[in-house]
């Protein structure tokens, strides 16, 4: 496992970084100015969330609670997206768009409370390490379905497809230190969200 190969690595990602952002960034566009036309899609994942944090807020010790599933659950989905882009990309890219319209989509929904007031109690003290992370995986799952496609056109040149192989191994040889560092952010994340953010959110 190696950190240091792993950073070098990102110069090489950096294309696909710039992809992940903007294309975070145009998703969070519709969902904040397009929401009618995607509110069923949109209020579906909000109820599901509401719902999940009325349960916790009901139990013993929720801050706990909270801690255990924001961690669990945001760990889980972005070390899978990683390796779920060995499916042609297709599920980074939808875990991407679905992310950014929700977010915008929560954010245009905002009546009682100011919009910045909102980012700076609700989102920006976790998200400022939360949002990165999952486009970290999201670029790392997008290149793995790349590399994938690239494959697949390249059967019948031999050499190319040596690169192309050669390229996936090194990018999967690179998830374990990728893992770590996204599992050990995201843990910090659900730390400050479970803390600092609940604090502030329920002044």
């Amino acid at each position: 496992m190696n950190i240091k190969e792993l950073t070098i690595h990102f110069k090489e990602m950096k294309h696909y970084f710039i992809v992940v952002v903007l294309v975070f960034g145009f998703s969070f566009y519709l969902g904040w100015a397009n929401s009618e036309q995607f509110k069923y899609f949109l209020d579906t994942q909000i109820k599901g969330l509401q719902s999940l944090s009325q349960s916790l807020s009901s139990k013993d010790h929720p801050q706990l609670w909270f801690f255990l599933v924001i961690f669990l659950n945001n760990a889980l989905k972005s070390v899978l997206i990683v390796f779920l882009g060995l499916m042609f990309g297709i599920l980074p890219l939808f875990m991407l768009v679905a992310n950014g319209m929700i977010l915008g989509y929560v954010l245009s929904m905002q009546t009682h409370e100011s919009t910045l007031s909102i980012v700076l109690k609700g989102i920006l003290p976790h998200g400022i390490i939360e949002i990165p992370v999952i486009l970290l995986a999201c670029a790392y799952g997008l290149k793995l379905g790349m590399l994938v496609w690239k494959s697949g056109m390249q059967l019948f040149i031999p050499t190319q497809l040596r690169t192309a192989r050669g390229e996936l191994s090194k990018i999967l040889r690179l998830s374990k230190p990728l893992i770590v560092v996204i599992v050990s952010l995201l843990l910090l994340a659900a730390i400050i969200e479970s803390t600092l953010t609940y604090w502030l959110v329920h002044l």
